[in-house]
């Protein structure tokens, strides 16, 4: 079902919905992108581009629009979490009737809330690790040498195979979580850390975990804990030693969000290991009001 080019839409034209719009596009796909009326006008003026170390410079002339309007094969949701229920108004559940739904957002919630707007399409979870940013409308800007994307291995076997879409598009796609919960929580317990240490420190990785060395251990510590609740096991030492082999220039997305003012991604990546945690993750706890700012307040 994916030997020929799909119809694709992506939802959201961010640093990740537009890059893989960008790569889809040039793989001979026929890509909408659905994103607001000012980077609609961009795109539809000046088309959809790329800079990156790995894939080179690339520009390519794909339809914006605020709205599907027409079936698609495949729907990529690239909106971040606390845009989401808004952007699903973009999207009419009818024009994805049998279709793939590939949610890559950050955090585990947001999967059951699409099966249950899209529940006549297969929603295939997978998650993303690059590091790009939206410049401009339009405009992206590749700055890791990785764009790695995973799925689980018992993915649902209706509908396009978007594995199958980006990896002949020249991505990187594992398949080695054995499942839905061990895919989400292998992010989440690499993320949440990095996010949180970061934001919180409002310092690149590098001398953010060097100050705070101890609260990121602590971090890991009680994210690894809340995923065994939530079905999924993750050995933490294999997260801190990824969390040490970053550039020390790394700069997580949320903390690029706060610099810049936008509404964090607090609940969506701290939320599930404060609801999941045994003991109630009280240093996650500590450093997500330390970001808000709101002494003991924590994400709703």
């Amino acid at each position: 079902m994916t030997d020929h080019p799909q119809r694709i839409a992506i939802l959201g034209a961010g640093a990740v919905g537009g890059m893989l719009g960008v790569l889809l596009a040039d793989a001979g796909h026929t890509v909408t992108v659905l994103a607001t009326d000012r980077t609609s006008t961009a795109i539809n003026s000046s088309g959809l581009s790329l800079r990156s170390g790995r894939y080179g410079d690339r520009r390519v002339s794909v339809p914006a629009r605020p709205w599907l309007t027409e079936p698609v094969d495949l729907l990529f949701v690239t909106v971040k979490a606390p845009d989401l229920l808004g952007a699903l108004a973009r999207v009419p559940p009818s024009l994805v009737s049998g279709a793939t739904v590939v949610p890559l957002l950050n955090g585990i919630d947001h999967v059951p809330l699409l099966r249950a707007v899209f529940g006549s399409a297969a929603v295939t979870p997978m998650t993303v690790a690059v590091e790009a940013t939206r410049v401009a409308p339009g405009v992206i800007e590749h700055l890791s040498p990785f764009n790695d994307y995973a799925v689980a291995a018992d993915r649902p076997d209706t509908g396009p195979d978007a594995a199958a879409v980006l990896q002949k598009a020249g991505l990187d796609v594992d398949a080695s979580a054995p499942d839905e919960a061990t895919l989400l929580w292998r992010k989440l317990s690499f993320l949440c850390p990095l996010a949180l240490i970061t934001t919180s420190t409002r310092e690149a990785i590098g001398p953010a975990r060097e100050a705070r060395a101890d609260v990121l251990d602590a971090l890991v510590t009680e994210t690894a804990a809340a995923a065994a609740r939530g079905g999924a096991h993750i050995d933490p030492d294999t997260v801190r030693q990824r969390l040490s082999s970053l550039p020390a220039t790394m700069l997580s997305s949320m903390l690029k969000d706060a610099m810049a003012g936008a509404v964090l991604e607090l609940d969506a990546i701290a939320g599930p290991v404060l609801r999941a945690a045994p003991d109630g993750a009280p240093v996650t706890r500590s450093v997500v009001a330390e970001i808000t700012g709101a002494g003991a307040a924590t994400p709703s």
